[in-house]
């Protein structure tokens, strides 16, 4: 009989955003013999995944009990499996970081939080089994403030594309008018300062071919519409905002563009490359990490370095969507993804034996 591995996946939310969707392809791409049920903190869970999908919080922390390994995603539920760690000695705890603590605790809260929350945070990860860190970067980042023997990297994946309801009448009318007149610069994102949208804008106004559409939102949205307008780019850039069905507005791209300043990994760009779309990334090393040489790459704020970089994905953009998709091929599908972690897991169940 075959003994089955559980596997607890606690997650602040589970729906469709960055974690919601590394934690439904770890699920959904895991070998026989693991089994994963997901934790969300606040609901109600809006992603379906191939496991059982259940509430929990700080009051019901029993319910880890019968877990062999409590994995958890986010300084919320790092605290949660840490705190549940202190009455049960039978589960082993990981988590995956998911970025750089004080950056993103930054950008999202503020420096006060950030001051005052990262020390925790760290301290939560040092109480963990094993760590999985996303790049090498993110390694040699966290290297000379976490025990090296446990960091692990385990780089993102996704699986193909899923179908998705198709582009409303309005938003298809949109893209098509800009598409006849301008090539298409696209990005789906969060919209806070780290994404480094703002770099784009600006460089917009030595690009009058160009346009700019940007899905999704967030706090810096007003501040970047009113960039546009100051710019005078404002006719070339449409603030979309969120929608459900993102992957209907990548067939409509010219190029895809990530101008992040920092970024963990950037699950944005594999549906890019899984897209066969050419690839305009800001030059740091997450996004070399994962593009290799098959993107452009630009100088942070250097808009003259954003066009040439614009200007040559959009002229080998067969090049480079092509490069990009064979490296997605090789390195970041959901299986690829699923088979790293069910051996990170063995790992950690090894390393207690």
């Amino acid at each position: 009989m075959e003994t089955i591995l559980k596997i607890a996946q606690i997650i602040t939310e589970f729906k469709p955003n960055g974690p919601g969707y590394v934690v439904k392809n770890i699920v959904d791409n895991l070998p026989s013999g693991m089994e994963s049920t997901i934790f969300y903190l606040r609901g109600p869970s809006t992603l379906e995944a191939n496991c059982g999908i259940k509430p929990i919080s700080f009051r019901n922390i029993n319910v880890l009990k019968g877990f062999d390994i409590v994995h958890s995603h986010g300084i919320r539920p790092d605290v949660l499996s840490a705190y549940a760690g202190m009455f049960s000695k039978k589960s082993l705890h990981v988590s995956t970081l998911h970025n750089y603590a004080r950056d993103e605790l930054l950008n999202i809260y503020g420096p006060k939080v950030a001051m005052l929350a990262t020390p925790v945070w760290m301290a939560t990860w040092r109480r963990m089994s094993s760590l999985a860190v996303l790049t090498q970067d993110a390694k040699d980042f966290y290297s000379s403030s976490l025990p090296l023997e446990k960091l692990h990297v385990v780089h993102n994946g996704i699986g193909q594309l899923p179908h998705v309801s198709s582009l409303s009448s309005e938003d298809d009318t949109r893209l098509k008018k800009l598409g006849s007149q301008y090539h298409i610069l696209g990005t789906n994102a969060h919209l806070i300062q780290r994404k480094g949208i703002d770099q784009v804008i600006r460089a917009l106004v030595d690009m009058p071919d160009c346009a700019l559409v940007i899905v999704g939102d967030g706090p810096y949205r007003q501040t970047l519409i009113e960039l546009a307008e100051e710019m005078k780019v404002s006719e070339r850039c449409w603030f979309a905002g969120h929608r459900n069905n993102i992957a209907a507005f990548l067939p409509h791209y010219d190029a895809y563009i990530m101008p992040s300043r920092s970024e963990g990994f950037g699950l944005a760009l594999l549906e890019a490359m899984e897209a066969k779309l050419p690839c305009i990334c800001s030059d740091i090393n997450v996004f070399r990490e994962i593009m290799g040489d098959q993107a452009a790459f630009f100088t942070l704020e250097d808009p003259d370095s954003l066009g040439s970089a614009a200007r040559f994905a959009l002229n080998h953009r067969e090049e480079l969507a092509d490069g990009g998709y064979k490296r997605y091929l090789q390195k970041f599908t959901g299986e690829a993804m699923g088979k790293a972690y069910a051996e990170f897991y063995s790992n950690v169940m090894s390393g207690r034996k």
